[in-house]
């Protein structure tokens, strides 16, 4: 079982960034592909999909990855912070403050979660304390 649990924190922590970093791609480079595809009449409702699709992959990913760091305080505080960030970036930019506000907030809480992530994952190879899931046990195997 602890090295399913082990294979479980990495995946989550893995995930997390790469759905950071895809959410980070898609607000630097969601503008240029607009200009390029100025005819397309389903980008409007791609990028209004975009958002929510992204808040509803990112709860589970940081609240799992959060629980696999047993609540470390840095570790959760980046996690939660960056993704009210990128959510508070969603509906205040999208409904109020405009879209350089959305922009700018969504890639300030991706990095947040990117690495907040990071530590997650770089906790989970350095961490000491075997009462902690994330460490594989060491069976002792009979010498012959």
């Amino acid at each position: 079982m602890p090295d399913k649990s082990l294979t479980a924190s990495i995946l989550w922590d893995r995930l997390g960034i790469g759905v950071s970093g895809i959410c980070a791609i898609h607000c630097l480079f969601f503008p240029v592909l607009i200009s390029i595809l100025p005819l397309s009449s389903l980008m409007p409702l791609l990028h209004e999909w975009a958002h929510p699709v992204f808040i509803a992959t990112l709860v589970p990913i940081v609240y799992y990855a959060a629980r696999r760091s047993h609540f470390d305080t840095k570790i959760t505080t980046l996690l939660i912070a960056g993704f009210l960030v990128v959510l508070a970036g969603w509906l205040l930019g999208h409904f109020w403050l405009g879209f350089v506000f959305e922009t700018v907030a969504t890639i300030a809480g991706s990095f947040m979660l990117i690495i907040g992530h990071w530590m997650n994952y770089r906790h989970h190879q350095e961490c000491t304390n075997h009462n902690h899931q994330h460490h594989p046990e060491i069976e002792d195997k009979p010498e012959e």
